[in-house]
This record gives C-alpha cells, structure tokens and sequence, in this order.
C-alpha cells in the first residue's frame, strides 16, 4: 500500500507534460498543451495537458485525470502499479506496509518465478536466431507469414530437441532446481535430473495484462512425434489460465480505442490479426471461456466479436460458452469466416480496412446467429424445434439487462414463429431455477462452472442466492470495487436522485476547489472569526441533518471532516492526490473546468471573488436543500395517496401537517434562490 505522502510526492515529481509526451504528441498552445486524445480516434485536438494544474483532459470523450490517472488508463494498470512506475521513474521510494512472513514468502517466490521466466524467454528467443534456429523456428514463423518485427514483439523462440539445453545453462547460472519445475519450463525426472518441458517447439511466451511473462505455449515441430501438438506451462502461483488471455498486453490500448475486443482461439490467429493491422484481438488459448477471463476482457469493453471458421461442429460445441459472454453483462456478436478459412489464414490475405469491412458487413448478435445455426438442424421435425427453443431461451435467461431480454424475446419470437408469451414464461422459468437453493456436490478440480449469477444481478434479479453462483476457480465472485461502485450509482440514478447527485457534485466541487477560503467573517465571544466554504457546507448538512447520497461525494465530506482542520490543509492537493483511487480521480473531474470562478455568473455585480463565492455557494447548498424537499414532497404525495393512510384519520391528519410544512419550506427557499440557474 502506498500512504498519501508518497502520493504526493510521486505527483510533485512527475512531469505531466513528459509523462504524456511519451505516448501522445504535444503541441504548446498558451499556458496549456494539446494533442490527439490517445483514448479515442479523432482529427481534430481535443486533448489538453496542463502542466499548472497537473491534470489532462479529453473535452470530446471526457477521459483525463491526474499523471496516475493517464497512466491507468492508456496503459490499463492499477492506481498502485501506476504510481510504482512513476516512482521507479523519478526516484522516490514507496512507504510500504510490512508484510507478514506468509505474504513476503509467496512474495518471494513469485518474484523468483517471473525471473525464471524472464531467463527462459531469453533463452528461447537468442536460440531462434542462432543456425539450428533459423533453419527450423525461424522458418516456420516465416512460412506462417509473420514479419520479423512482429516475431520481436511477440518475442516468439525456439527451444532445440536438446533434452536439458535450458537446464543445464540455468542451473550453471544459479537458477534452484525448484524454481525451473515451478516455473514449468523443465521437468523433474525419477531420478532427480531435469528435462526441458519444451524441447524440440518453437515458443509463444504469454504475458499477463502488465507485461510480466507468466507462462509459455510450445508447438512440436517433429510432425511425426507421438506427443501432443501444443504444450503449454502447468499452473503456478503466477499462472492460472483461467485468469490469462493470449494477447491481452499488446491488445488492451486497442480494444479501448476500438471500444470492442475480438476472441479467437490460437496463438497465430492473434498475431495474423495483429500484423494485418487488427490489434484489438484476444486468444482463450484453446481452452473453454471462463468467467475470469470475460471479466479481464470487460475491464476494456462491454463489446467483443467471437471469430469462427466454417466447421460447424467446431461452432456447436463451442457456442455454450458464449452464454457466459451474456451473463457477465457482455454485447456479444459472432463472425463467421468463410468456409476453409481461420482467423490466421483470412488475415493473412487481408489488410486491416479490408478485415473490418469484412467483419462490419457480416458480424451478427449471437442470439440470432444461434437461431439460424440450430433451425438448420431443427427443420420441420417437432421434437428438434422444441429442443432450440430451450436452447434459445436458456442463452435469453442469462443475460442482464431486462430491455435487452425483452428485445431478444420478441426477435425470436418472430424468428422462430412461437408465441412471445410462451418464450416469457419459458424464459422467467429458467431465471426462477438460476436463483433457486440448490444442493450439489461441489465441482470436481479443474471442471468449469455455471456463472449465471456472478455480478449479483444477472437478469435483473436481486436476492440471496444472486451469490451463490462461483467462479471457475471455486471462488464466490465479487464485484471489484469499480464495479460495485458503478452499480451503486446507477441504482441511485434509477431511483430518481440524479438531480440531488448533480447539487451534491457542485458542493463537493467547492469544497475541492473553496474549501479554505473564508467564506464569511462571524462575530464570536472570542473577536470575529474566519468561516470558510468547507465548514459552512459542513455546518450546513449537519445541522439540517443531511447525508450525500453519491458515495465518493459522501466520502469527501467525510474527509473533509476528518482532515479540514488540520494546520496546512490544501484541499485541491489533499482530494487530487488521495491513495483512494476514485477519490483522486473525481477530485481531479473536478478540477478540469476550462472556467474560472468569476465566469460563473454572467449577470454578477461587480465585486471581489469572495463575495461572488459566498453568493455562489449560499446558492448552491439552498439548491441542493430544494431538490431534497421536491425529493420528499414527491414521497408525501405518493403517501397521501395510500389507501392506509387514507383510512386512518390520525395518519392523514400527521401527513398532511407535514406535507403543508413541506410546502412552507419549498416557497421560502424558492424565493431565497429567485430565478437565478447556477452552472458550476
């Protein structure tokens, strides 16, 4: 963990300009700088950096952040990987917690494991361009059509049919027996000597989403071997394959430029598609979906396209996977190849505007693409049909969104020629079965379970048994704190507070921006007394009884309580480089207005700053108290309504007394406000 001292001296160190001009091009434009955004395509420079604020921002997407926030998001890391790479860059070292000996062991032993690794890939890749290299794995990688420069990014090798080439020079070097069979790159046999595990293959080094090498694919070269064709590493404490996706580190920045991702199954599909200039593409490795793997691909997007050749039974057993796709609240659309062709095979006859405009014409959503598959099978036979509609609706039953279930219903409802109310109740059965108790043995290791269930609401249902569902790797699934924040959000919007959120965003914007400045001067026993912004607001909620209902809003007023006072307390420097990841990254939203405060009213009387902002901000918090009364005016109303309270003469009376109390309150602070719109 990183304290916020570190934090802020990381973003005092960090050039924002440099940081930026590594990935984007830059251009002075007054006190700012302005460049292509890099997190979405456009002709014209929306992007500005400005290096007096420490801050970027996209005034066409709405991306930017802080230096720790550009980071995270065009090289898709973490809020703690991020800063540690701004702190290896500038020289400033972290304040960690101390680790228990448990957690400095596997500590140890992962960071052994990587450098195993790291050996190996060199090892792999300098034996590809040595003679014996060259005349076999070079040449393969050459007849498969990938450029040189593609065979150095993907850092692709060789291993030669030397039974302990790698192992003998490892363990010359230092390397423990014990790492190099963890590791997976050799073998233990009987009698204690070690094998390569990838003798005789060319290599396909797997990355995971940072970079960092944490398992390798082998392809035989000896046709003729009685072994399989592909090996790829056992799993370790740095590997498990249900969590990893052939691709990901050289795709992430695409799949979000693109807003889509594209999943194919091998190792060369993914190159052929990166080298013809499709660089937003995944592999699952040949093995089945998992729910880890989807979550890791929804990081980046909400969209992806599943490429299939022309092997129908290929398709068929593959296709049940894709309802994991639905479940974890995924868009999904397939493209099929043309018959004899791969995703490999057709890329290398294509270029990139040629592959897209292929994939935009024929791509279709994977309900409809499922239907037509199956009727081919089902024809006119009664029992065949029967058995698709239940394929149809289980696919239906998993996904989410209750608009777009309603929507797929009615498709296949007209596709099909079945009664939509049939394919409902069909339909809400399957959900029913989904959420109901139920007693199993648990999943044998290894084996693939259902993930209807993992994100709590998977068909617009909430309940206890929404949990009960578990991960490939046995684990109960949990929101990742975006998500669950995300979530909590959209439910407040759902209940109609998004207008009380948007007072709420205003006030914690004055108090990013305001809080120390002194909002009024006050009379006390002791002589006057400085009131600023932040302690009014403060002042206000608690004394009107009053909470935030936005969570992070509602977490900055609770910081500003536990911190405002404090001898030197600087709001925009506390709130903007706070360890808190959406704490920092909305403070810094904040921030981001091209306007200063005396823009703010069009029609202000002349004066100084302060008096503008104590106008400013009286207005604002009397705003934010009226939405709260329309907010419990509209609750009253609906009350007065119930038949209940309509019965009951002491209810009605008590709700009416309120209700007129209500509307008191509402005229006094409507004429308080007048008919001035603030726009913060």
């Amino acid at each position: 963990m990183i304290d916020q001292f570190t934090i802020e001296r990381i973003l005092d160190a960090a050039n924002i300009v440099n940081v930026v001009s590594e990935f984007v091009t830059l251009r002075k434009r007054g006190v700012n700088y302005v460049g292509l955004c890099p997190f979405h395509n456009e002709k014209t420079p929306s992007f500005y950096v400005s290096p007096a604020k420490g801050i970027c921002k996209c005034f066409s997407c709405g991306k930017g952040g802080n230096v720790i926030h550009f980071l995270m998001e065009h090289e898709q890391m973490s809020f703690y990987d991020a800063a540690e790479w701004l702190a290896d860059k500038y020289g400033i070292p972290f304040q960690r917690r101390e680790l228990t000996d448990t957690e400095r062991a596997l500590q140890n032993e992962r960071e052994s494991l990587f450098v195993v690794n790291q050996f190996a890939k060199d090892f792999f890749t300098q034996t590809l361009h040595t003679p014996k290299g060259k005349a076999v794995g070079m040449a393969y990688f050459h007849k498969r059509g990938f450029r040189d420069d593609i065979i150095e990014k993907f850092q692709l090798g060789y291993s030669t049919n030397d039974p302990d080439a790698l192992a003998g020079l490892a363990l010359k070097k230092g390397y423990t027996k014990e790492n190099l069979v963890k590791a997976g790159v050799c073998l233990e046999r009987e009698d204690g000597t070690l094998l390569d595990r990838f003798r005789g293959r060319v290599i396909f080094p797997i990355h995971s989403l940072s970079g960092k090498i944490v398992a390798f694919g082998g392809r035989i070269m000896n046709s003729k071997a009685k072994t399989a064709k592909y090996v790829n590493s056992p799993e370790s404490v740095i590997y498990s394959k249900s969590r990893e996706l052939y691709g990901i580190y050289f795709a992430k920045q695409a799949i979000v430029r693109q807003d889509r991702c594209f999943l194919v199954e091998g190792y060369t599909d993914v190159i052929s598609m990166f080298q013809a200039g499709v660089e937003n593409v995944v592999a699952s490795s040949g093995t089945a979906l998992t729910a880890g793997q989807i979550r890791l691909i929804r990081r980046f997007t909400n969209n992806i396209t599943v490429l299939y050749d022309g092997d129908p039974a290929g398709i068929k057993a593959s296709i049940r996977g894709i309802d994991m796709l639905l479940a974890e609240g995924m868009n999904v659309k397939v493209l099929l190849l043309p018959d004899g062709e791969d995703p490999d095979s057709f890329a290398q006859k294509h270029n990139a505007t040629a592959f897209r405009q292929y994939i935009n014409k024929h791509q279709v959503d994977f309900i409809r693409f499922k239907v037509n598959l199956l009727m081919s099978d089902a024809a006119d036979d009664p029992i065949s049909r029967s058995e698709l509609i239940k394929e149809i609706t289980r696919s239906i039953s998993v996904i989410q969104d209750p608009i777009v279930r309603s929507v797929y219903i009615t498709d296949c409802s007209q596709l099909l020629k079945v009664d939509e109310r049939l394919l409902i109740a069909d339909v809400n059965k399957r959900q029913r079965e989904q959420y109901r108790p139920a007693v199993q043995t648990p999943a044998t290791a290894g084996e693939q379970l259902p993930v209807s269930g993992t994100s709590g609401n998977v068909a617009g249902n909430t309940g206890e048994n929404a949990s009960a569902a578990q991960t490939d790797d046995g684990i109960e699934p949990e929101l990742s704190p975006e998500e669950q924040l995300r979530q909590d959000i959209r439910k407040l919007k759902q209940q109609n507070l998004g207008p009380i959120m948007e007072k709420e965003r205003l006030l914690s914007k004055l108090i990013v921006r305001y809080a120390n400045r002194t909002f009024c001067m006050v009379d006390t026993d002791e002589g006057p007394r400085a009131i600023t912004v932040g302690r009014f607001i403060l002042q206000s909620l608690e004394n009107d009884g009053l909470e935030f209902h936005h969570p992070v809003y509602k977490r900055f007023i609770q910081l500003y309580k536990e911190h405002g006072e404090e001898p030197g307390f600087d709001s925009e420097r506390f709130f903007i480089s706070h360890p808190e990841h959406f704490v920092s990254l909305t403070a810094t939203g904040l921030m981001e207005d091209r306007y200063q405060l005396s823009d703010l009213f069009k029609s202000s009387t002349p004066g100084s700053d302060d008096s503008r902002l104590f106008e400013l901000t009286t207005h604002i918090m009397a705003d934010y108290q009226m939405e709260l009364i329309r907010l419990e005016i509209r609750k009253t109303e609906k009350m007065l309504q119930d038949p209940e309270i309509l019965d009951s003469a002491d209810k009605l009376k008590q709700v009416q007394t309120h209700y007129q109390d209500l509307l008191k309150t509402r005229n006094a602070l409507a004429k308080k406000l007048g008919e001035r719109v603030v726009n913060l």
